[in-house]
């Protein structure tokens, strides 16, 4: 019996560890990947738990629970460091690549409002090449943001931008507002290539296995706690599975900041277009 029961432990282990993997690489909704990372730590370190009093079934836990607790405590406290300079990170990459949204739709409005200030037909071909430029990236690149991809077509549009300013004749070249329309062209340029590098930014592996080796220590070290009832170790140990499982889903949710339901949506180049195509009519 004491096999079986053995035999059960490390197939609820084994399981549910796979499950664990998989909410964290498969691309579930948030949600459900939220709930089955906590479901699946909190299962995988209760069969754990069994599996590690069997190994160390005669070292005798209480006599050092005070020197368990302390090394705990310093354990436990570096983890948080760790934990806390993750979300810090991938969470100011994540504004960061937010604002640089905001930045490059608000270069190309600004680049249309200007280019009323040059003749007409630099002024047509100006707020034709900003339409369509507005229009892929928000038809075409941004979904295949979430790929790490940038759209050729998106491209040749900023490159159309480009050639309507360089080949400006002398008169255009002398307006006041042809310096600050490259300024502004040179802007939304820069802010392209800082999105497209945002959207294959990921944490790196390091940090991946000192998040992941520190939550397992941390809960490991529960593990060899003495007490006197078993419930109450339990729910210590699915506590922190708790915490550090939802500690990875953060961090997760926040790496790729143009995939998943926290993605940053086009909204900056939505409302752009609409006062593009407002303007044309």
């Amino acid at each position: 019996m004491r096999h079986h029961r053995l035999w059960l432990h490390w197939t609820l282990f084994l399981g549910s560890g796979a499950a664990l993997v998989a909410a964290r690489t498969a691309g579930l909704a948030t949600a459900a990947r939220g709930v089955l990372m906590v479901a699946a730590a909190i299962v995988l370190v209760n069969a754990g738990l069994p599996l590690a009093r069997h190994g160390v079934r005669h070292v005798v836990t209480e006599r050092n629970s005070a020197v368990q607790a302390a090394v705990f405590a310093i354990v436990g406290s570096l983890y948080a460091t760790l934990v806390h300079f993750s979300v810090v990170v991938v969470y100011n990459d994540y504004t960061r690549a937010e604002a640089t949204v905001a930045q490059e739709a608000s270069a190309l409005a600004d680049l249309e409002r200007m280019s009323k200030g040059f003749s007409g037909p630099v002024q047509r071909q100006v707020q034709e090449a900003s339409l369509t430029y507005a229009g892929i990236v928000i038809n075409d690149e941004w979904p295949g943001m979430s790929e790490r991809g940038s759209d050729p077509q998106a491209q040749a549009a900023l490159a159309e931008l480009w050639t309507i300013y360089t080949s400006m004749v002398p008169k255009d070249r002398r307006n006041a507002l042809y310096g600050p329309s490259i300024e502004r062209l040179g802007a939304l340029d820069d802010s392209r290539r800082e999105r497209l590098r945002a959207s294959a930014r990921d944490v790196p592996a390091v940090v991946w296995l000192m998040f992941y080796c520190g939550g397992v220590l941390c809960v490991v070290m529960v593990f060899f706690f003495g007490v006197r009832r078993d419930w109450v170790q339990r729910i210590v140990v699915s506590v922190l599975a708790a915490v550090v499982s939802l500690s990875a889903f953060l961090v997760t949710s926040f790496e790729q900041p143009f995939s998943g339901s926290a993605a940053i949506t086009p909204d900056a180049f939505e409302t752009v277009l609409i006062h593009l195509r407002t303007r044309e009519r």
